[in-house]
């Protein structure tokens, strides 16, 4: 059964107000008006023909066409703007596929709604749960580029302010790791990542000679200091042996006698013998080069933070080389951290978000909140109908499948039946046959044992 089992009655058989659908129908599809309006309830997946018997529903599903072409221009709106914002392909070559996806989110569209003509049976909004949940995860995909192109200006100062954050920590990652002094540093975290080789530097070898040659002063300082304390107190008791000063282990008498002469000949021995005074030249030079040293040391210091801080900078400038441009994941992050640190935000997101979500699922809301009409009850009404005459089809077909079956049964049992009494009738006359055989051979064998009886008795 065709669509046109429902069409409207022959002209000879309609009335002057059945015949004004149709001739408002041919006046529309003249006009361009009209074959706009044809294109668009097109897209709805609504058939024309039934649609001519209650022409009241054109404009409903008109608009609903509008909203379908406007919801795919939308979509093709989002994925140029999210091409052109990632990539850096030119513009006129990012339109053909805003209009690939335009047209396959129209494609869709006019897919869900097809599916959602008719009376259904049961809830109405349970029996589309499928077709909502679908249709809202393609909204979300739609939605996140326009969503990102919104918050555009925040999400960028935010990309900037993390980025910046995480260059500051690895800076500072790397000057813990390479301290000004050169040495090596003994931070579990300082991997080979942050470790820097700073060529050229001779502030390792300036720092160990000044260390040795420091060392060295300080012990020639104490060798001196011990020397030049017993000096003094040998000295100190010559001294007080001339002055005539009384105490342990001196004289008390004043003047430059024997004992006075002596104990100055023993400082003065000693003062030679302790080569103090070469020990005092040779602090001197050391002194002198531990100055040098410290001067070289500081030079060194300074060039080498010079150098390790230009190292420093080097590596910072590479690692946000290799980042590159911030991409989408990046900036839904930024807008995710965005929404976290301030409730108006996270307000205005979740709002912006939702109408354009909404607005992506006005296809199937229009067919959902408009409810069922009187075409949804023709379309049930010419489903069931064809259903019916399929269903009929089905049984004559099966009806007339049985009779032939039958038919041909009988005559395969006929013939069996046929056959079985040919067998029968072959049998019996082989039985016969054979009965009549057996007959004559008994009869031949009496007349021979006849005739051999004859011919005994004749000799006898």
């Amino acid at each position: 059964m065709t669509p046109s089992s429902l069409s409207p009655p022959p002209a000879r058989d309609r009335t002057p107000v059945q015949d004004v659908p149709a001739s408002r129908t041919a006046a529309e599809r003249t006009t361009v008006r009209g074959r706009a309006g044809r294109m668009l309830r097109r897209m709805t997946g609504v058939d024309e023909d039934l649609l001519s018997l209650i022409p009241e529903e054109r404009p409903r599903y008109t608009l609903q066409g509008l909203v379908v072409l406007a919801t795919s221009s939308m979509a093709g709106i989002a994925v140029f703007v999210a091409l052109q914002r990632f990539t850096s392909t030119p513009w006129p070559l990012l339109v053909p596929a805003a209009l690939f996806w335009s047209g396959l989110i129209l494609v869709f569209d006019c897919w869900m709604l097809s599916t959602m003509h008719g009376v259904k049976k049961g809830g109405r909004a349970l029996g589309f749960t499928g077709r909502i949940l679908l249709a809202l995860l393609v909204s979300v995909v739609i939605a996140e580029p326009i969503l990102l192109y919104a918050f555009r200006p925040s999400i960028e100062h935010q990309v900037r302010t993390e980025r910046g954050q995480e260059s500051d920590a690895f800076r500072s990652a790397l000057e813990r790791c390479n301290p000004v002094s050169g040495e090596q540093s003994t931070d579990p975290g300082c991997t080979e990542e942050f470790l820097l080789t700073v060529g050229g530097s001779t502030l390792t070898a300036d720092q160990t000679a000044l260390a040795s040659t420091t060392a060295e002063r300080d012990r020639l300082q104490e060798r001196v200091d011990a020397l030049q304390e017993q000096l003094e107190e040998k000295q100190e008791l010559a001294r007080q042996e001339c002055n005539g000063t009384s105490g342990d282990g001196l004289t008390g008498r004043a003047g430059e006698g024997f004992n006075c002469e002596q104990l100055r000949a023993e400082a003065d021995a000693f003062e030679g013998d302790s080569q103090l005074a070469a020990y005092r030249t040779s602090l001197l030079e050391l002194n002198s080069e531990v100055e040098e040293l410290t001067s070289a040391s500081g030079a060194s210091t300074a060039d080498f933070a010079t150098e390790r801080a230009a190292l420093i900078e080097e590596k910072v400038a590479a690692r946000a080389a290799e980042e590159g441009e911030h991409g989408v994941i990046e900036e839904m992050e930024a807008l995710g951290a965005l929404a976290k640190g301030s409730f108006y935000v996270m307000a205005a997101v979740f709002l912006l978000r939702a109408l354009l979500a909404a607005v992506d699922l006005f296809p199937v809301l229009t067919k959902l909140l408009g409810g069922t009409n009187k075409y949804d009850e023709l379309y049930t009404a010419r489903v069931d109908f064809h259903r019916e005459c399929h269903d009929q089809e089905i049984r004559v077909a099966l009806k007339r499948l049985q009779v032939e079956t039958d038919r041909e049964i009988g005559g395969l049992e006929a013939r069996q039946q046929a056959d079985r009494n040919e067998n029968a009738r072959r049998m019996r006359a082989d039985k016969v046959r054979q009965q009549a055989d057996l007959e004559d051979e008994i009869a031949r064998q009496a007349e021979q044992y006849r005739r051999g009886r004859g011919e005994t008795a004749d000799q006898t």
